[in-house]
Order: C-alpha cells, then structure tokens, then sequence
C-alpha cells in the first residue's frame, strides 16, 4: 500500500480518471472563454502546473542530501503547505466538475488527495483541509481486512493526523460529529485496533485521548463489546480492557 507522491503517476492517474468526463467539454470551454477558472481545461492545466512545481521540489530535496538548504533555495513549511492546499483546491474542483456532470463524485480521483497529503506531511508542511483524505481513508479502512495492510493504513491515517495545522487541533466544531478532524481520530482508533499491534494500538488510543478527549471514553467502551463480538486476540483485548478501565468511568476523562 503506497500512497507516496510520485509526479509521474499521480499526473497519469489524474488525466486518466478525468478524461471520460470530459468529453465535449472543450467546446463549452471555448464558449466561456478563459475567464472561468474552473473549467475543466483550465483545470487541467492548472494540475500540471501543481505537479510539475511538486516535482521540482523534490529535485531539490533530493539535492539537499549533498547540499544545505541555503545554498539551493529550499522550501519553507509555509510554501509546501500553500503548493499542497492549492493542489488539493484543484482536485476539489475538478472533482466538483464530475459531480455536476453525474451526480456522484469519483471516488478514485477523491483518492488522490492522499498522495498529495502524504506529500505535504513528509516534506514538513501543514494541511488546513482535510476532507477529501479522511474520507478516502475511511473507505480504504472498509475494504482492507488484512492486519498488515491495516498497519500501513494506520501509520498513512498517523501521518495525516500529524500534520494537520493548530485551526483543525483546535477542534471548535464540536458539535459537528462528522467534522474530518473527529473522523480522521477515530478511524486510527478503529483502524489500529484491527490490526492487531498492540504497539500501534497503544499509540492510537493514546493519540485519541488527546486529540478527542470527549468521545475517548464512549469508544474504549465500544471497543470492548466489540471484543467479545468479533472475537479478537487476547493481545488486543488486554490492552483494550486497561484503557477502558483507565479512561472509560464518568470521571476519567475530566
């Protein structure tokens, strides 16, 4: 399970996907003139430059292993977390091209934010949206039974948590249950959990104590009913039964 940014696959993956959508689309394109940023010519255009700028950076920090950052010029956080957000507004947008043609949104082009936010991650950047990733993530989490696949899918889900900026940690939208911050924590909960590592999942509970302290106590507490449903190793429910004993009274989290 790679999900690594590699230019010349995520640009063969994104031309492909769109192309059957687009089909006619350069005569409206014509009809509208240039103004619209949105369109799908546009768009398109657009992404290549994303990529092209994306792949750049990655020659240069490819060279920063015999150089030092001040000699080439290399990117600030701020710079990877702008080319990143702006990659991800044209994917959005062309994702928002497609649904306005067929009524549903493409799922396989929705995945490519992953890439694209791995991307940011990895390179010391911040992700200030992140709904396109968590929502491809939780549906890899539905298809993926394997525990070591659900191990990589669990350090993907970790990266993307650690890189999120201070306004989605702040989680004000308390009162949204399906706000990405909320799902993005629990799916590494849930996701760790299946796989079967104590390790990872002492380190998922113990990312969930701290980024959703309010629901922490309702999950242990699912979590070991599901013990006895599913029928998981003892491994698992050992540590399962010491945070639920440790987090899951009333008091526990206050």
């Amino acid at each position: 399970m790679d999900f690594s940014f590699n230019a010349a696959t995520f640009r063969d993956l994104f031309h492909n996907t769109v192309a059957p959508y687009l089909e006619g689309d350069e005569l409206a394109d014509v009809a509208m003139g240039e103004a619209d940023k949105n369109s799908p010519q546009n768009l398109l255009a657009a992404m290549d430059q994303a990529i092209d700028v994306i792949a750049r950076a990655d020659a240069d920090a490819a060279v920063q292993q015999e150089m030092s950052a001040e000699s080439i010029g290399m990117l600030e956080e701020k710079d990877i977390s702008t080319i990143g957000q702006y990659t991800l507004d044209i994917l959005e947008a062309m994702v928002a091209h497609i649904q306005e043609k067929t009524g549903e949104q493409n799922r396989e082009l929705l995945r490519l934010s992953i890439p694209v936010s791995l991307w940011v991650a990895r390179r010391g950047g911040k992700l200030s949206q992140i709904d396109m990733p968590v929502n491809s993530l939780a549906a890899y989490a539905n298809e993926v039974s394997e525990p070591h696949a659900l191990e990589e899918l669990a350090g993907i889900i970790r990266e993307v948590i650690d890189a999120c900026d201070d306004d989605i940690r702040r989680d004000l939208e308390q009162t949204n249950m399906m706000r990405p911050w909320r799902i993005l924590n629990l799916n590494y909960g849930i996701v760790a959990t299946r796989s079967h590592n104590p390790e990872l999942i002492e380190h998922a509970y113990d990312a969930l104590i701290k980024n959703l302290p309010k629901d922490a106590r309702q999950f242990f507490k699912e979590g070991m009913q599901q013990m006895d449903i599913i029928g998981y190793p003892d491994e698992v429910r050992v540590v399962v039964e010491r945070y639920n004993q440790m987090w899951g009274s009333e008091s526990s989290l206050h």
